[in-house]
Formats: structure tokens, sequence, C-alpha cells
């Protein structure tokens, strides 16, 4: 019985060591947990877990210091650092719910009694009534393609540009040749040019 039991009992105790959890295990898994935060959180996260990371190592020190022992002080430090990422969790997750629950606005419809009146638009403007969207508002792929459509137009001459004041022949030589984003049309001459090719946007009629 007695070398039954003296054979048994290391290997008994082999098992419990390697069944034992490490003791850097919880420190494996708070940085497991710190690496699949790191690709999420922004700067409204980051605040409260650098404060809790600051709050712990300050708190640690004082502990240690103090004479509290080191595997204790570590202990309450590592705690710290779990209720910042609970925190920075929590704060991630509301963030996430107030953007998936929040209305999506409808875009502002442009104001055509309003730009009815206006007698010259420049292509960044004209572009954008086009698609129905109301100047200084981001343009879209469309209002693009129809501004360069209309800077096609005005390079071959098919629609003539409105002149500033006070610009010399050169400079109109060289807009018409160069025309940008706020070179200027008449409202009769984009309507005669949007019919010729079979258009007729909101903004243009009568």
């Amino acid at each position: 019985m007695a070398n039954y039991r003296s054979s048994t009992l290391p290997a008994q105790a082999r098992a419990a060591v390697l069944e034992a959890p490490s003791a850097d295990t919880g420190y494996d898994n708070l940085r497991a947990i710190l690496l699949s935060l790191r690709s999420r959180i922004g700067p409204s996260q980051i605040i409260p877990l650098c404060g809790a990371l600051l709050f712990a190592v300050g708190c640690t020190l004082w502990a240690i210091q103090e004479g509290v022992s080191i595997p204790l002080a570590l202990m309450g430090g590592y705690c710290t650092i779990v209720a910042g990422i609970i925190l920075c969790v929590a704060q991630l997750t509301l963030t996430q719910v107030n953007a998936s629950t929040a209305p999506a606005q409808a875009p502002r419809k442009p104001n055509y009694a309003a730009w009815k009146l206006v007698n010259k638009l420049n292509v960044s403007n004209a572009s954008r009534l086009w698609c129905d969207i109301e100047p200084g508002h981001p343009c879209s792929q469309d209002s693009i393609a129809w501004s360069a459509a209309i800077l096609d137009a005005i390079k071959s001459g098919a629609l003539p540009i409105s002149p500033k004041a006070h610009a010399t022949a050169e400079m109109i030589s060289r807009e018409r040749a160069n025309p940008g984003w706020n070179t200027e049309v008449t409202r009769q001459a984009l309507k005669s040019w949007a019919l010729a090719h079979g258009h007729s946007p909101a903004f243009l009629k009568d």
C-alpha cells in the first residue's frame, strides 16, 4: 500500500501542476481583449481606457509603497484596468446602437422658386441643381458627370459662357478654353443646350 501511494502521488501532483492555470493567464486574457478592441476603438473610447490605465498604475505603485504585497497590488491594478475596458466596451456599444437607430435624414430639395430667378449659374451650382441637389450640399456621382458634360460643352463652344465683369478678351478666351467649377453660364444658354439634347431639368423649367 505504501509503495502504491508513493508511485501514484507524484503522478497526481504532476497532473495537478499541468492542469493548474498559469499565473500569467489573466494578463494574457487582458492582452487578447486589448488586441481585439484596438481595431474598433476611437478617441472617445481611448480617453476612459487611458484614464483607467494611468489610475491603475498610480494606485499600484502607491499600494506597493505603502507596504501592500506586490501580488495583491498587481491584482488591484489588473481589476482597475478591466473596469476601464468594460467602460470602453459599454461606450462603444452605445455609440454603435445610437448610430444604427438614428433616423436617416432625407436630402434637401433645391428651392426651385428661388433658383428660377437666378440669371447666371456657375458649373458647380448648375450640375447640382440638375440632379436635384441644393447648391452647397455635397455633390453626387451624377452631378459630377453633368459638370463634366457642361465643361465639355463650354470647351467645344456648344455652351457659351457668361464673362465676368471687367474681364478682358484674353481672360474670356482663356476661361472658355479652360473652364472651371466657377465658370458661369446664363440660364437661357443652359436651357437651350439642355433642350437640344432632350433634357428639361426642373430648375430650368419656367
